[in-house]
């Protein structure tokens, strides 16, 4: 343990266990996590823990972010407030001489550089429940400065369930080391009284002229004596209140808590940014994740830099305006995307597994809502589908570009759980959330099968979400498939495959059942001269040799009678192996067996504007026959 030599902080010193019973636990080691460790990956991971520890009541979670440059007089003092001469500034110098340590040498001269300024970021957060707990339990507490990849969340509507976000705090401190002052929710104004305390994370060490091994984690801390040893503690009371003004995470007394970073830097940035750019990233990045926490009045915002204060706010980020209006217009009656920035929705199906204990599991569903874009539209995530829950954050603007044909382009949403609607959530909805919950990975930007899937349900949540995806993907087809003036109305309940254009009923050959084997999607329009077409095609059975696509085009009358075949001109497909072959005014596509879809194009001769099959007298329809060579006789 390391001693004051001078009284700075009234009984606050730096404690490093050296190993033995208390001990802090690890749960796994954070660096096998891929987690992106960029300034985004930082606003999203601190801004899910705080959400996450909402209070049960009717005000939002408030964050502010506020950078504080300190030099001369003004970071002397902070330092010594820190017990940087009598508590860090040793073991940084012994990390240094490690290995992979020279990081820790160089910030011990800027430390030590009259000349050199020392950024602090202050994450501070309010109407949340604040470090709630002791060192021994379970805890909120525990969880922050005691644990790692162990998580205390509030409930099954939590943004994540491995503990790996709060790792980004120390991850962007220079110095490794970070400050916290809360105000535990629960306190009376008789009992109110900050809690203060300091970890930093180092590698193991040694001091030089002492034996001893050093674990990594230190505490700046009061330290008490335990049956188990001497433990650290935070610090309470006046002396909380000085130590927090002097180390800048003095805050007002209502729940929350305020976390420093010292020496705030980005370490997938060579350069350190200005921090007004640093600002504004923190803004955009914090209406990317999440505007639908934002908009609902869950969650405010803020970002102070010493010149300005921003304020997160969802129609300042262009790139998600048309998934707000999606989120908006979900249940609105529209059953067709006619023209730009029309939305239209379906109720997906998410049939969940029973949990690992028997207990049975209501069938729940998910609402997918789609908006066609308009070319005013920011394309930054065209053709995504925003995948969020109950907790209000976007785990994932997936990519769903293959849906998407000619100008039939698109933002959707995917709102799941307790976000589904904005009645209190049923108790299906609420089984949604905690099963989504559990296929987060430690990341949290995938639904995916996950071990906490695997202790929670029972065998089939594997199946339950691919089916969820893969019928969210149909339903996209559905809705991004309708032509202008068509008549079909769609299901409020996605449950088969769509139909889409045309009557040409898809086959097999061999001894199989004529089925569905295909997803066909495709749309058609008058240009003034040709008709042009597009559509998408893909096998879904597994196994194949090849298959084959005949596209021809006939016209309609408007008795609804059909016509002479339109001759196709030009047809054009973008993936490899794949043969085209253009006769007789229509188009035969031949495919290998890796081929796994088929997007096409093309248009039909010209037309004189008299003529029967112009357009100007009533449409025209694509006729899609396809035939699949399968590998083993079997009903698909």
């Amino acid at each position: 343990m390391t001693r004051r030599l001078k009284d700075t902080a009234g009984d606050a010193e730096w404690f490093f266990f050296s190993g033995g019973p208390g001990a802090p636990r690890y749960g796994d080691d954070p660096t096998k996590h891929s987690v992106d460790h960029d300034s985004e990956a930082f606003v999203r991971e601190v801004l899910q823990n705080a959400n996450d520890q909402a209070l049960d009541d009717e005000d939002p979670v408030r964050v502010t972010f506020r950078f504080v440059t300190l030099s001369g007089d003004d970071k002397e003092s902070f330092l010594d407030t820190l017990e940087w001469g009598t508590g860090l500034r040793d073991r940084l110098e012994a990390v240094s001489r490690a290995k992979h340590g020279r990081r820790y040498g160089d910030l011990v001269d800027r430390m030590e550089d009259p000349e050199s300024e020392l950024r602090l970021l202050i994450v501070e957060d309010r109407n949340t429940t604040g470090l709630t707990g002791s060192w021994e339990e379970d805890s909120n507490y525990a969880a922050l400065v005691r644990d790692e990849l162990y998580s205390s969340k509030q409930d099954d509507t939590a943004g994540g369930s491995y503990g790996l976000g709060k790792s980004v705090l120390w991850t962007f401190s220079g110095a490794s080391t970070v400050v916290f002052n809360s105000y535990p929710a629960g306190e009376t104004d008789s009992t109110k009284t900050p809690r203060v305390i300091a970890r930093s994370k180092f590698p193991t060490h040694s001091l030089p002229d002492d034996d001893t091994t050093y674990q990594g984690a230190g505490w700046l801390c009061e330290t008490e004596q335990t049956e188990d040893g001497v433990r650290p503690a935070s610090i309470a009371g006046e002396e909380a209140e000085r130590l927090a003004e002097g180390l800048h995470v003095g805050r007002p007394e209502t729940s929350g808590t305020s976390a420093m970073v010292v020496g705030f830097q980005d370490p997938t940035r060579d350069e350190r940014p200005d921090i007004e750019d640093l600002a504004e990233e923190f803004v955009e990045a914090s209406v990317k994740y999440f505007w639908p926490a934002i908009f609902r009045d869950d969650l405010e915002v803020t970002v102070e830099t010493p010149e300005e204060t921003y304020e997160a706010k969802t129609e300042d980020v262009p790139s998600i305006r048309p998934f707000l209006e999606c989120f908006k217009s979900r249940f609105d009656e529209n059953k067709v995307l006619d023209s730009p920035g029309d939305v239209a929705g379906l109720d997906i199906p998410l049939n969940i597994p029973p949990r690992a204990d028997g207990s049975e599991t209501p069938d729940g569903e998910v609402r997918l809502a789609t908006r066609l874009a308009s070319p005013a539209d920011d394309d930054t995530y065209l053709n995504r589908v925003a995948l969020f829950r109950g907790a209000g954050m976007v785990v994932k603007y997936y990519d769903q570009s293959r849906v998407a044909f000619g100008d039939r382009n698109f933002h959707a949403i995917l709102a799941s759980g307790e976000a589904r609607t904005d009645f209190p959530p049923s108790d299906s909805d609420q089984e949604v959330d905690r099963f989504l919950r559990f296929a987060e990975p430690p990341e949290h930007d995938e639904w995916e099968s996950t071990e906490n899937l695997r202790e929670q349900y029972q065998r089939g949540f594997r199946t339950a979400l691919e089916e969820m995806f893969n019928t969210m993907r149909d339903g996209l087809r559905h809705l991004v498939a309708k032509s202008n003036g068509g008549t079909d109305v769609l299901s409020d309940n996605v449950l088969n495959r769509f139909p889409i254009h045309g009557n040409g009923a898809p086959r097999t050959t061999g001894n199989s059942a004529p089925t569905e084997v295909f997803d066909i999607v495709t749309s058609s329009q008058f240009d003034g001269k040709h008709w042009t077409f597009s559509g998408h095609i893909e096998p879904i059975v597994e196994e194949y040799e090849g298959w084959t696509v005949e596209v021809s085009l006939t016209g309609i009358g408007e008795d609804g009678s059909r016509y002479e075949q339109i001759p196709i001109e030009s047809i054009s497909v973008e993936e490899e192996n794949v043969t085209k072959v253009h006769e007789n005014g229509t188009a035969r596509i031949l495919a290998d067996t890796p081929t796994e879809h088929v997007s096409f194009e093309g248009h039909s001769h010209a037309t004189d504007k008299d003529d029967m099959l112009s357009g100007k007298v009533g449409e025209t329809q694509i006729e899609i026959k396809a035939e699949i060579q399968t590998t083993e006789v079997e009903e698909h």
